[in-house]
């Protein structure tokens, strides 16, 4: 941060104000990163990108829904209705699986050569 600006918040709002007059920060980042979130258009984003201080501007990632019709997906047709009666207590029920991309396979999930104390761990099976 600059030594011209009092705090961190100014100088975002500062380095923000000098690539667009309408755009304002929408959420601010000061536990694992420092930044701030905004909507620009590529044009400000690039001016901002080019400005001494700032490290990186990064797209949000834009994901889109994937859906199945679940019944059909898994091969049950109307005539396996007694295979799944239906309940006055449930109803249009949706279940989300967000893919996230980490994989358990990779080396940071790795527990190899850790502490292990199965006789304690057995107590809880």
């Amino acid at each position: 941060m600059p030594a011209t600006y009092y705090d961190h918040l100014q100088w975002y709002d500062s380095s923000l104000k000098s690539v667009s007059e309408s755009a304002g920060m929408l959420y601010t980042y000061s536990s694992i990163i420092h930044g701030f979130s905004t909507q620009l258009t590529p044009d400000e984003a690039g001016l901002l990108e080019k400005q001494s201080g700032i490290l990186s501007v990064l797209p949000e990632m834009i994901y889109k829904l994937h859906t199945t019709h679940t019944p059909e997906f898994l091969g049950l047709g109307k005539s396996d209705a007694v295979l799944l009666p239906t309940s006055a207590s449930v109803g249009e029920v949706i279940v989300g699986v967000l893919d996230t991309g980490v994989w358990p396979e990779i080396k940071s999930f790795d527990d190899t050569g850790t502490w292990s104390n199965t006789k304690y761990l057995e107590r809880f099976l």
